[in-house]
């Protein structure tokens, strides 16, 4: 699974590549949808346009089970501006893409589980009704969305001292200087998933998770599209490996392909896998 994961990821951190509304942003589009259709041959596209009449898409893969009742697992596909974007947000893409594969396996889930890939985290959308997750979660209430996993930068570790910094001095000695974790970000509305989702992952040891419940709308803890949800009233997680905290290729050229851990990103894959279906993998 990691040379599939890196495979991925050198398709898509091509500088100034994904930059949603930019020169080469039809040909993501396109490039997308082909990497989708490998893994699943019908996504549900949700296409609008800007004032320009620029499109842009959503692409959904929707694996049914016993519930309709369903679990969202998403990510931005854009980047910032010119950047290659690995780090952020192909690292999740691949994640998601390799998911599906696994998903793709299953005969009987417990829920519905949806896969989504948006466009338009980015500035300038970012925080506006512009963005991808604010069209997809127009469409999801309370009644038919379980909660929601928001996918934001996954692949990229450091175990060198002080590799790991913090919107708040005091947390490194919660959870340390090094930035060899993965954090599960939530609000309080959404303690009881954190929970759900921690009870499967704590004691894996190849990924160190750590969690967070967020008392306010600040300090990054919102800073990516599960904000959406939160702002309906769907429960909602953030994993992360917490950005610019941690990565200082953040929004940088130096977001490149190379600088991931594709072992760590393939043990998240087996690990949202477990979550979204309640089973360990044989």
């Amino acid at each position: 699974m990691k040379e599939k994961l890196q495979h991925i990821v050198q398709q898509l951190a091509l500088k100034g590549f994904r930059r949603a509304g930019g020169p080469e942003w039809g040909s993501a589009m396109a490039l997308m949808e082909n990497l989708i259709r490998e893994h699943y041959p019908t996504p549900e596209i949700q296409s609008w346009k800007d004032e320009k009449g620029i499109e842009y898409r959503n692409y959904s893969m929707l694996f049914k089970g016993e519930s309709s009742k369903k679990i969202i697992i998403a990510a931005h596909y854009d980047s910032f501006e010119e950047t290659p974007g690995a780090d952020d947000n192909a690292s999740a893409i691949a994640v998601l893409l390799c998911l599906s594969e696994l998903l793709g396996t299953e005969t009987q889930l417990p829920c519905d589980i949806e896969l989504v890939c948006y466009a338009c985290e980015e500035p300038p959308f970012f925080g506006t009704e512009e963005m991808g997750s604010f069209h997809h979660a127009r469409q999801c209430t309370e009644d038919n969305t379980a909660f929601m996993i928001c996918l934001e930068m996954v692949g990229y570790f450091s175990e060198l001292p002080d590799s790991q910094e913090y919107p708040l001095s005091f947390l490194k000695y919660l959870y340390g200087r090094r930035g060899n974790y993965l954090m599960l970000v939530s609000n309080y509305s959404s303690q009881k998933v954190l929970k759900q989702i921690w009870k499967s992952v704590k004691n894996n040891p190849a990924l160190n998770y750590k969690r967070f419940i967020s008392p306010f709308n600040s300090f990054g803890m919102d800073w990516s599209d599960h904000r959406n949800y939160w702002a309906k009233g769907i429960p909602a997680v953030m994993i992360t490996d917490t950005s610019l905290f941690r990565n200082k290729n953040y929004h940088e050229l130096t977001d490149t392909a190379e600088t991931l851990d594709y072992g760590r990103m393939s043990v998240l894959v087996q690990d949202l896998y477990c979550i979204s279906t309640k089973k360990k993998l044989k």
